[in-house]
């Protein structure tokens, strides 16, 4: 996946939920590996999909912890109510 593609995910984003997600290179890989086996697969549904699965979640942990980057690994793609569970669990449990 090209880095602009990339970048143009994160800036969708960033302008739509005000959130900043930087994707590890295990998840760059799922979302190239979804975009191979399914071929109905394009970047709206991309963006529906991280936005369906982490625009509310995210915009709790920013609100509970104040942080407004996340770092989003093939496991987050793939588990997004985990992911964002055990964040929450992780952030406010140190604090």
């Amino acid at each position: 996946m090209p880095d602009d593609v990339v970048e143009e995910i994160y800036l969708y984003f960033y302008k739509n939920h005000d959130i900043n997600i930087v994707m590890e290179e295990d998840a760059i890989d799922f979302i190239i590996e979804q975009f191979i086996n399914a071929s109905a697969v394009d970047l709206d549904d991309v963006y529906k999909k991280l936005t369906d699965d982490f625009e509310y979640g995210l915009k709790l942990v920013r609100e509970k912890t104040g942080r407004n980057r996340f770092f989003i690994t093939r496991n987050a793609l793939v588990a997004p109510e985990e992911f964002i569970g055990n964040m929450l669990r992780d952030e406010l449990g140190s604090s």
